[in-house]
């Protein structure tokens, strides 16, 4: 096993994009996210961290394979989301890093770059756009924001997060 990817569900990281995934439903293995009422909020938002998703794409949860488990539209509540992404950025967890549209970078058809790699959103203008989920639409910078974990939280188990 390499890195927090083997830790978390007990297989090698596949080449290709960092962090995305490839085949099958590993969510459901994501160690302390699979009990109580938000478990698979709380599996499919540490989904999305790992696959670097978009702000605009939070709501619908783990972007790699929701037509795998037949979720279209929105299946969490954007205010959820928010919520739970706001509790994990407080307690240093998580930040925000600022992509922009593909077309815009030219990136539209090479997704193999480091969301790390773009610019940081300082912590007050990260705060209040994990606030307002109104703001994560593809027409605003906004919703191509992307958590990813900071080194605490790459260091943190998922069963420690709040």
């Amino acid at each position: 096993m390499s890195g927090l990817f083997g830790r978390l569900f007990g297989r090698e990281e596949p080449a290709g994009i960092p962090g995305m995934l490839t085949g099958g439903s590993p969510v459901a293995v994501v160690p302390g996210a699979d009990s109580g009422p938000d478990a698979e909020l709380r599996r499919a938002m540490l989904q999305c961290l790992l696959d670097d998703c978009w702000l605009s794409e939070l709501p619908y949860g783990d972007f790699v394979h929701r037509e795998k488990r037949g979720r279209a539209g929105r299946p969490f509540a954007p205010a959820d989301c928010s919520a739970l992404m706001l509790s994990w950025f407080d307690a240093g967890l998580v930040e925000l890093h600022q992509d922009v549209e593909p077309a815009e970078d030219g990136t539209e058809d090479d997704f193999d770059y480091d969301a790390a790699d773009r610019p940081l959103i300082p912590p007050d203008t990260a705060r209040a756009l994990l606030a307002a989920p109104e703001r994560w639409i593809d027409e605003e910078p906004g919703g191509w924001a992307v958590p990813i974990r900071t080194e605490r939280g790459a260091a943190t188990p998922a069963d420690r997060w709040p």
